[in-house]
């Protein structure tokens, strides 16, 4: 019996086997979407970057093969103050240099909101901004049951971090511990309150955007995470569960000593697991297979300069030690970037609908 990819992805969140693995990207660069449909996806202006309408991106995504990717509803581009002729702010107080870009994305200057006192001054971003909703309106009825839309609903640590500054954030950890407690709690009521919109919209599963580790390990202990992170993410993951949905997190880096605390804490689904900080996808498979669904581990570095006889051995690499009994989501270990061969991409795609099909 051949699936829908919503129907797909949801047995898979349940650790049953669908018909084949899932096939997922949290982002896929537009410059990579270009190449392979001949069409030109982005533009550049003051405010920063701004995208083909969300109805393109979410076609340009079925076409080429994937049942599913996300759809940011929690960081409005309209909201972005211009401070001068180089420099904004996004609506959570990030800077960002509009004249140096990457391929990808403007140039992250720093934190704007570096003390207490600017914290406190800057206007919080709103759940309820009705664009929010209407981004992930309008992808979910461009998708039709063509595609399983997954919103982006927040960020707990990561982007108030950046708001506030890394080193700033870490060091207020120690001498500003209940600053930095109410900058999570603000971040977590806002997460809360636009994963309750998009469900009570239609959404089943919810991604939480939230960097928690470097390549060589967590970016701050594990006794710290577990308190300063830990109450906050099970917040959301209670919330999320409790309108019958399933929550799903993105973070980078070597995580493995916050695992079990994730899995506590409530997350359904893990993602990049990135195979190039060294995760492997059969040890944790192993470990943590059967309590939390794994999504990823694709070597970005191969699909940037490996050839795609390399990239379907990884794949089919994957699928053999992931797949088995279900909880396997199918994608790189990081995100598409720019520098990706497309044709790698297609064939990791191919190679997954192919040889990820359960007897």
């Amino acid at each position: 019996m051949t699936l829908n990819p919503r129907e797909r992805v949801l047995r898979t969140l349940m650790f049953e086997e669908p018909d084949r693995v899932p096939l997922f990207e949290l982002f896929i660069s537009p410059e990579v979407l270009s190449h392979i449909l001949g069409k030109k996806l982005i533009e550049t202006g003051e405010l920063g970057r701004t995208t083909a309408p969300i109805e393109e991106g979410v076609k340009a995504h079925i076409k080429i093969g994937l049942d599913s990717f996300c759809v940011d509803t929690f960081l409005n581009p309209k909201n972005n103050l211009k401070i001068n002729k180089n420099l904004y702010v996004d609506e959570w107080g990030r800077l960002f240099n509009n004249k140096i870009r990457g391929l990808d994305s403007d140039f992250y200057v720093g934190g704007y909101l570096t003390t207490p006192e600017k914290y406190e001054n800057f206007q919080r971003p709103n759940p309820y901004d009705p664009w929010k909703i209407e981004q992930y309106s309008r992808a979910i009825k461009a998708a039709g049951k063509n595609a399983f839309i997954i919103p982006g609903i927040g960020s707990i640590f990561e982007v108030p971090a950046e708001a506030i500054g890394f080193e700033n954030f870490l060091k207020y950890m120690f001498i500003k511990p209940n600053f930095i407690k109410k900058v999570l709690k603000d971040a977590t009521d806002f997460t809360i309150e636009q994963g309750k919109i998009c469900i009570d919209n239609g959404a089943e599963v919810c991604m939480l955007y939230d960097d928690y580790a470097y390549k060589h390990g967590p970016m701050m202990s594990p006794k710290q995470w577990k308190e300063f992170i830990y109450p906050y993410l099970k917040m959301v993951a209670n919330s999320i569960h409790k309108r019958g949905g399933f929550l799903l997190l993105h973070s980078d880096g070597n995580i493995l000593p916050l695992m079990d605390m994730i899995i506590e804490a409530g997350v359904d689904g893990i993602h990049p697991l990135e195979p190039t900080a060294g995760i492997r996808l059969d040890k944790v498979k192993e470990k943590w297979g059967d309590k939390i669904c794994l999504i990823g581990n694709i070597d970005i570095n191969k699909l940037i300069l490996e050839d795609q006889k390399e990239i379907m051995k990884e794949v089919k690499e994957a699928i053999k030690v992931a797949a088995p009994g279900g909880g396997y989501i199918l994608c790189s270990g990081h995100y598409i970037n720019a520098k990706c061969r497309p044709e790698n991409l297609i064939t990791q795609i191919k190679t997954g609908k192919k040889y990820g099909k359960y007897s």
